[in-house]
């Protein structure tokens, strides 16, 4: 039976995931031979991006806490003359020596670190300097209408503790919190830029059931009857409006991308 991760990787990264990947990717220079950290990895979906890229770092390695996102990342990740690794790890306490990495990715995780100082501070101890990491990180469900539809779903037909996952998501919203994070982290020439990528999904209904079975924090939608889970599907395409045509979906996702010096 698939798991959530296993839902997470086949809906989730090719319609979300995907993009930003390659939107951070482009905000780096990236030099062959460089050492990356592929910081909340997920199911590796940085990482893959950067070999379809072409670029070929000296080491990649995926950190994460979630072995099942980690089992998902082990066995897409191929080869290509790269030599990765995939760590279960929290960002907190890395298990690596100081100015270990040149190049450091964190997609959509930040938010989700229980000490965000801490995870900070410990990624720039094992940053080289001049090192670079480039961070996204969700704005709040007033700037993305997709996740309040879906929060919003989840709230009515599963509890408010399912809606709260998604929120979660865009906890985090503020440039200048942002900021004063990194700057307190001893990271230094950081910019923040608003980012909104226009995403798209052919099956909206088939999205909808992924999304909610396929969330980092797990399935909200087990154990619910059938019934339940199509009045749920029903009720984040109702909450898309205009963004659903009655098949496909169109929606704007939008971000704030940081990119610092170590």
């Amino acid at each position: 039976m698939e798991n959530f991760a296993s839902r997470y990787q086949s809906v989730l990264v090719p319609t979300i995931f995907v993009p930003w990947a390659k939107e951070l990717i482009r905000r780096v220079d990236m030099k062959g031979g460089e050492r990356v950290l592929d910081l909340g990895c997920g199911t590796g979906v940085v990482s893959r991006q950067i070999a379809e890229a072409g670029l070929v770092p000296s080491a990649l390695t995926g950190v994460d806490h979630n072995p099942d996102m980690l089992g998902v990342a082990r066995a897409l990740f191929s080869d290509d003359g790269i030599k990765a690794q995939w760590i279960e790890a929290d960002a907190a306490a890395l298990p690596f020596d100081d100015d270990a990495f040149d190049v450091a990715f964190c997609q959509q995780a930040l938010q989700f670190f229980p000490d965000r100082p801490a995870a900070l501070k410990e990624l720039r101890r094992v940053m080289k300097p001049g090192g670079r990491v480039v961070f996204c990180v969700q704005k709040g469900l007033d700037l993305n209408p997709m996740l309040r539809a879906q929060a919003s779903a989840l709230d009515a037909y599963v509890g408010e503790g399912a809606g709260a996952a998604v929120r979660a998501i865009c906890s985090l919203p503020d440039e200048e919190v942002l900021r004063h994070l990194f700057e307190g982290a001893g990271f230094r020439a950081i910019d923040v830029d608003e980012v909104t990528l226009e995403l798209h999904h052919p099956d909206a209904r088939a999205f909808a059931a992924g999304a909610m079975g396929g969330m980092h924090t797990g399935d909200k939608l087990s154990g619910l009857a059938d019934s339940k889970i199509d009045l749920a599907i029903d009720a984040f395409l109702t909450g898309l409006g205009k963004l659903f045509d009655g098949t496909a979906m169109r929606f704007p996702h939008v971000s704030n991308v940081v990119v610092a010096e170590a």
